[in-house]
């Protein structure tokens, strides 16, 4: 029985701890997005963002579709 205990721990702490490539792509399009933020460039933070019309973004002017207008 300790075997099977040993071996279940094992697994859910290996799984707990590994990181998929999901998760793996969205921190590094964080991390780029910061980048981008703290050097000023509106244009490289945009990036990370869904590129579509449908995309909406509320500012003190009003409602923002898409990102080609900021």
């Amino acid at each position: 029985m300790k075997p099977l205990f040993l071996f279940l721990f094992i697994v859910i702490t290996a799984s707990c701890f590994g990181q998929n490539k999901d998760e793996i792509a969205i921190k590094n399009i964080l991390a780029n997005q910061e980048r981008s933020w703290n050097e000023g460039s509106l244009e490289k933070y945009m990036i990370g963002y869904w590129n579509h019309d449908s995309l909406l973004f509320i500012g003190k002017n009003g409602p923002y579709f898409g990102y080609k207008k900021l």
